[in-house]
């Protein structure tokens, strides 16, 4: 097509005060409907352009018709062709002359744009395209603000929607899914770490290549990255260059992740890697800290949900328990069976802590030691902490799955009681607390325990959510413990009528008590190892 001088010089005038209306509207914000009605008032008036028609999605991501001047329902009722144009075409309808075009983006076709001009004054059919050539590409910036808009809303919600998963890895997963669509990189690395109530933490890795996990932390171990985490504290704050030399990569883009904005503990952090000889460009920056912000959130939680469980379950309970939706309602709901109990209390530890230990310090370091030790290897056996008080320690068995049968349970009552025993021992025979060992009184020392297996109201309870029981046999087990002395291990008739056929322990008894408050006197057995009472039975 070639056009003569004048209609050369009228499209670069046009281009040049169109460009400059736009600008205008751009530096004030105008929304898609301002621009549009401004823009059509200014070809109105420069050319006479009697409608001025957009069909595409305004700036919350809605299908939108914009039509202004002449002809407005009557371009909707009898021209469905302009609704739907996928190429560049002039024709007439009653008194006009139309000039239409589809708008595209990257190849994409978003919508469509028109002009129409009375037909007895419209510029010629070859000149009426290249004005709205000229109009369509001045309006790219407004298209291409929409469509980028919608872009990252659709990456953003995708990226929300992945990381919303039960389990962190596979949320993971599915949030890198999502950014392959639109943004470039050949390997992604996540360092994360997983905090304890100890207040001590590891640090978790996953790493992808060409968007598929390739390395975690769990499974498919990574050599450089092992060796890179062992320093939990370190890897996390580690510079670039050691990222580098231990990744071997040398173009890394990488983003903190912090736990809170005032307490600003480092909890991890995400390395990019871009494409060979490409860098990224400001949406896939704006996208990849969507992406990092999200995922920093779902981190904080993360924590903070294991570390509530964490207060009552193994890690692998915990594993279990979080990797299916609803478990809350599920499993810690607050119900009404039967479970096993132990009450576990130091012997002589008033006497231990005010005559010997003194210092609320070293008090402190002798209950945290025992405690936890404990809990570490009862938790295998299927217990679950209930709670500490003081020197007590109360343990479960049954929450939260309640799969094993009452005979199991019973089994792992003992055996978990046997380990508080053999734990308190090695405590008492720590370097540190050599002065308990040598008191008068140390044959006294030792822990007390009662054992029951009985119906009881458990789950997660009270303003704290703590999970719990209570029941009588709750209190018939406390008083147990009360009766035990040092390393004795107490239970009930329940206890030894599940105990009695598996022949692995000695079971002495019956004994009976007068409980206060009770009818009946409470009837009870100690229960010692067969190996202990046939040694017992030499001497």
């Amino acid at each position: 097509m070639s056009l003569n001088l004048e209609q050369l010089l009228l499209l670069r005038e046009l281009h040049k005060d169109l460009d400059d209306l736009i600008e205008e509207l751009q530096l004030h914000h105008a929304n898609l409907e301002t621009a549009l009605s401004k823009i059509y008032l200014f070809l109105n008036e420069r050319l006479k352009a009697e409608t001025f028609y957009v069909e595409t999605q305004d700036e919350s991501l809605n299908h939108r018709v914009f039509c202004y001047g002449r002809g407005n329902s009557e371009i909707k009722r009898n021209t469905p062709q302009l609704l739907k144009i996928d190429r560049p075409a002039t024709f007439t309808t009653p008194g006009l002359l139309w000039a239409v075009q589809p708008i595209e983006m990257s190849d994409t076709i978003i919508g469509a744009i028109g002009l129409a001009f009375d037909a007895d004054s419209a510029p010629d059919k070859e000149m009426a395209p290249e004005i709205l050539h000229t109009v369509s590409e001045l309006l790219d910036n407004y298209f291409f603000g929409i469509h980028t808009n919608r872009l990252k809303h659709s990456l953003i919600m995708g990226i929300q929607s992945a990381l919303k998963s039960h389990s962190i890895v596979d949320s993971i997963d599915g949030a890198v899914y999502v950014l392959k669509k639109e943004i470039p990189f050949r390997k992604m690395i996540l360092l994360y770490s997983d905090h304890e109530l100890t207040g001590h933490s590891r640090v978790n890795y996953l790493v992808y290549e060409d968007y598929e996990r390739v390395y975690d932390s769990s499974d498919k171990r990574h050599e450089g990255l092992d060796e890179f985490v062992k320093d939990t504290d370190g890897c996390l704050s580690a510079n670039t260059d050691e990222l580098k030399r231990v990744l071997g990569d040398a173009d890394l883009m990488v983003s903190y992740l912090l736990d809170g904005l005032i307490d600003e503990d480092l909890i991890g952090k995400v390395i990019f890697v871009p494409n060979e000889g490409a860098t990224f460009s400001i949406f896939c920056r704006e996208i990849i800290q969507v992406f990092t912000e999200t995922l920093r959130q779902r981190l904080v939680d993360f924590n903070r949900e294991r570390n509530t469980l964490r207060k009552f379950f193994s890690d692998k309970t915990i594993e279990r328990l979080i990797s299916e939706p609803g478990y809350e309602k599920l499993y810690l709901q607050p119900r009404d069976t039967e479970i096993g109990i132990i009450f576990a209390d130091i012997s002589g530890f008033t006497k231990i802590s005010e005559k010997i230990l003194v210092s609320p310090e070293r008090i402190t370091r002798l209950v945290d030691h025992w405690s936890n030790e404990i809990v570490t290897r009862v938790f295998p056996l299927g217990a679950c902490l209930d709670k500490l008080v003081g020197d007590c320690i109360i343990l479960l068995f049954g929450p939260p799955f309640y799969e094993d049968t009452p005979e199991q349970i019973a089994k792992n009552v003992i055996k978990a009681a046997e380990i508080v025993v053999q734990v308190t021992r090695e405590v008492f025979n720590l370097p540190e607390f050599e002065d308990i060992r040598k008191y008068p009184d140390y044959s006294k020392f030792g822990v007390a325990i009662g054992a029951n297996f009985c119906p009881a109201v458990v789950g997660l309870i009270g303003p704290n959510d703590d999970l719990t029981a209570f029941s009588s046999g709750m209190n018939i087990t406390a008083r147990l413990q009360g009766l035990a002395k040092a390393d004795q291990i107490l239970v009930t008739e329940r206890m030894h009528e599940l105990l009695s056929p598996m022949n692995m322990w000695k079971l002495d008894g019956p004994h009976s008590m007068p409980v206060k408050n009770v009818e009946k006197p409470l009837v009870y057995y100690q229960v010692s190892s067969l190996e202990n009472a046939a040694e017992a039975g030499k001497k």
